[in-house]
């Protein structure tokens, strides 16, 4: 599904670009031929590292530079493109209006294509500075009405080990959560992208992970890419309880904790998310938290008579724009906190992200420290299909 998008992707921004602004250009046809081939090859970025270099389709064995520097010009041109589009769609009335000015016209339209084709990089050089910062503390407050005291919880999401981020990188995002003080740390998935092998000693800091009632967790459809029960063992060593549609009533059991595998464990032939056998057996008196990696499940959640879904995988949408896009393959969800019935669902901006594509843009990292306080559920209602709570129309 990932790579028929990214090809489906990769024809659009390359008909986009070539289209604006390669075919307009005055000189010869063979000249805007070979322009066109950086374009291409850039476009396909994904099929190109993967074909020449193999590896996983997620995770091309290439050098590190040139991940980097491919990641860095594929944003550049996602970001041309749709800057394109746009100025393209605004212009277009304006052919027709000043006809007689064309000439004109043309000369500032190249003046604008040139400075985007500057700017654009320079904007995504500054978005992937901070794709790879330190993420920082957000505290979030959510009410829950069969809450009998109390209750905080430091949530985790989208950590994505990998050869950019190494043990130092998690050793301070593991002291920066014991700050907090939780009652219990949550974990959303998408713990890395590689082996245990290759990453092992890049999620050690994890042992060190401190709450009143401990660190639990639930798998990301990353974590099924790099041997997801090899990872359990190795993060289970670590003190990490994995919930694989299954709940447990923490601490001193103010509330249900349960965790549901994810949907690309079916890659695998493993055993798919189930919300209701995770439920199974657990108190109807307590409010219930739901670990999902994947916020599109949230629907049924609220079938199942959840309180609150917490999920990463979205990245908080990378960047304005692009988040609407994410949101709309995930429900509506991208970022924030949103309600469905009475179900609640808060979908973390990450406390890191992927680095096939590390973007952030106006959409910072996060440690989410959550405050579950007794009360009525937020009278704001929210369709999930619109906009978070948190975010501004």
């Amino acid at each position: 599904m990932f790579m028929k998008g990214t090809i489906l992707l990769g024809c659009l921004l390359f008909c986009i670009v070539v289209c604006s602004m390669i075919l307009p250009l005055r000189t010869r046809w063979w000249w805007k031929m070979l322009l066109c081939i950086p374009v291409g090859l850039v476009a396909f970025k994904f099929q190109v590292l993967y074909g020449i270099w193999g590896g996983h389709f997620f995770r091309p064995t290439v050098p590190a530079w040139l991940e980097l520097a491919s990641n860095w010009l594929y944003m550049s041109l996602l970001l041309l493109a749709f800057l394109l589009l746009v100025w393209e769609i605004l212009c277009f009335p304006l052919w027709f209006i000043y006809r007689k000015k064309r000439g004109e016209l043309r000369s500032f339209h190249n003046g604008f294509n040139l400075a985007l084709l500057l700017g654009g990089p320079i904007i995504i050089a500054w978005g992937m500075h901070q794709a790879f910062a330190q993420p920082q503390v957000r505290e979030v407050v959510i009410n829950l009405p069969e809450l009998q005291q109390p209750v905080r919880l430091a949530m985790l999401a989208d950590l994505h080990a990998d050869r950019h981020k190494q043990a130092p990188f998690f050793r301070e995002i593991v002291a920066r959560t014991n700050a907090l003080q939780a009652d219990a740390i949550v974990i959303t998935g998408d713990f890395e992208d590689g082996t245990v092998s290759e990453l092992a000693p890049a999620l050690l800091p994890l042992r060190d992970l401190r709450s009143r009632w401990g660190t639990f967790a639930v798998h990301g459809n990353h974590d099924y890419f790099s041997g997801h029960e090899t990872w359990q063992r190795y993060l289970s060593g670590l003190g990490i309880r994995f919930l694989n549609n299954e709940h447990v009533l923490p601490g001193e059991g103010h509330i249900v904790l349960a965790g549901v595998t994810d949907p690309a464990a079916a890659r695998d032939n493993c055993t798919q998310p189930n919300i209701p056998q995770a439920l199974a057996g657990s108190p109807r008196n307590k409010p219930i938290i739901l670990l999902c990696h994947q916020p599109r499940l949230a629907r049924q959640a609220a079938q199942a008579g959840v309180d609150l879904q917490l999920s990463g995988h979205t990245h908080g949408g990378h960047a304005p724009g692009l988040r609407q896009l994410i949101a709309m393959c995930n429900e509506g969800l991208a970022r924030g906190l949103y309600r469905i019935g009475n179900t609640q669902i808060y979908v973390s901006n990450g406390t890191s992200l992927w680095s096939g594509f590390p973007l952030r843009l106006f959409t910072p990292a996060e440690i989410t420290l959550i405050h579950l306080m007794p009360g009525s559920i937020y009278l704001y209602h929210v369709d999930a299909k619109q906009r978070s709570l948190h975010d501004k129309p």
